[in-house]
């Protein structure tokens, strides 16, 4: 059974409950105010009753309505009968009208009606009638019955029972309709997160809880579920780009490292066949096999760093002069090549947190990728400030620029511009990469575009330190 219908069933039967409880309160109440003047008569009668009285037939007497045929009928309010021992009527006056008497109240509910000593509920001899009445035993041991027929009474009680019955149908029904009607609105968001767990079973993980109240205990549920499931979204989705990086990740490096490799084993074949018979070709073999080691040696160690980067606390942050790391760096780029001179401005202290080798790398390779894309003469500028409690530095310079192809590519693994990866112009595309790792490890950014005027612009952003 659904919750909304276990929910509006349980607000039906409280409704009836209640209209049940307080019908019969209801109804008590009004059966004892209906019989209490004719109780209150009847405490009066038995108590005039003496023993005089039940020794002669006055109180017969007393309490008969004269049947004359010549007169118009008469009503009585009451019966009276006297039986015998043997439960035999001795005497008897109807209640009602002369012409269309009430039946006789039950005869073997008597001798119970004296035992009690007190006004109790009787019925007629057929049940049709309800009296209220008393009883006495006289001396000679007949029981009298003095009794008040309580009919309009009955029907007045069961008037009030049929009003409630009615009412409380009235109550159910329309009690049922606004309560499915509120439940329904009420558990709408239910339906919807239900809804949107199927789809996201299904596969789809767009699905969001739509029209969230968060007033609401279900409101704020649903925007609960809405964050868990963008959460979950965002994770599935760095999982694949993850593993996505991580084939494209391992195809490149088997592609850099193929190319060594196999000169190293082409020249160990030439050795071990004997086709380097001359000293000078031996060498020269030795010198190629030394210097593809040298390289693979470079492209497992870049790999290495990246590893580390991206694994979490890779660095252990201290205050770092920012400015003193760009002017080494600087100086150590011009020492290695004087044709690309290049220019500094900005503060002699721009502080960060972080790591100063690290650091010191992203700036040196950031120097040498200049060098390497821009031909001899071409100025650099390295520009460093402070901004919103971010530190900027930009590195400029005045070559050829970017493809508007590359710019959104630079930093990720294994790319260069040159298509053809010959090594003239770079080394295996981990440079780049290194750096935008390093920076997103210190919660920077990094990203690159042409400068209007100029050519390549480098932006590299990072939280100030103290």
């Amino acid at each position: 059974m659904r919750l909304q219908t276990r929910l509006v069933a349980t607000f039906i039967l409280l409704l009836l409950g209640v209209v049940m409880i307080v019908g019969i309160v209801v109804v008590g109440s009004s059966r004892s105010v209906l019989l209490g003047p004719i109780d209150e008569e009847l405490v009066l009668v038995q108590s005039g009753i003496t023993d005089k009285l039940l020794k002669s037939d006055d109180l017969l007497k007393r309490f008969t309505v004269t049947d004359d045929p010549n007169l118009p009928p008469v009503k009585s309010a009451q019966a009276i009968v006297i039986v015998d021992i043997s439960e035999r009527v001795v005497s008897a006056q109807s209640s009602g009208f002369t012409d269309d008497p009430d039946p006789l109240p039950g005869i073997e509910f008597f001798a119970d009606l004296v035992a009690r000593g007190g006004i109790a509920t009787i019925p007629s001899e057929d049940g049709t009638l309800n009296y209220r009445a008393f009883g006495w035993v006289n001396d000679e041991g007949e029981i009298g019955v003095l009794a008040v027929p309580i009919g309009e009474v009955d029907a007045a009680v069961d008037g009030i029972v049929r009003t409630f019955l009615l009412t409380a149908a009235v109550v159910a029904l329309l009690g049922g309709i606004a309560t499915w009607w509120a439940v329904r609105r009420e558990l709408r968001p239910v339906d919807q997160m239900v809804d949107t767990a199927i789809a996201i079973a299904g596969g789809d993980l767009t699905q969001r809880v739509h029209d969230v109240d968060s007033s609401t205990e279900l409101g704020r549920l649903g925007t609960a579920l809405n964050e868990m499931l963008v959460q979950i979204e965002d994770a599935i989705t760095q999982e694949k780009a993850a593993k996505e990086r991580l084939t494209n990740f391992i195809a490149d490096a088997s592609h850099e490292l193929r190319t060594p490799i196999a000169a190293v084993l082409g020249y160990s074949e030439l050795y071990r066949n004997g086709a380097l018979l001359e000293k000078k070709d031996i060498d020269n073999a030795m010198r190629r096999i030394g210097t593809e080691t040298s390289r693979m040696e470079r492209l497992v160690a870049d790999l290495l760093l990246l590893a580390r980067l991206d694994q979490p606390q890779a660095m252990v942050p201290v205050p770092v002069n920012l400015a003193a790391v760009v002017r080494d760096a600087v100086t150590d780029s011009q020492a290695i090549d004087p044709d690309h001179p290049i220019t500094v401005i900005g503060s002699d202290s721009v502080r960060v947190i972080g790591d100063e080798q690290r650091l010191t790398q992203v700036v040196a390779n950031l120097l040498a990728n200049a060098r390497v894309h821009t031909p001899k003469g071409t100025q650099v500028t390295v520009t460093l400030r402070e901004e919103d409690s971010r530190v900027i530095l930009d590195v400029v310079d005045d070559g050829p620029g970017l493809p508007e192809k590359d710019a959104d590519k630079l930093f990720e693994r294994f790319y260069r511009i040159d298509s053809s990866r010959s090594r003239s112009s770079g080394g295996a595309g981990l440079g780049l990469a290194i750096v935008a790792a390093i920076v997103a490890a210190h919660d920077g950014t990094i990203e690159a575009a042409n400068q209007e005027g100029h050519g390549a612009r480098v932006t590299l952003t990072l939280p100030a330190g103290v």
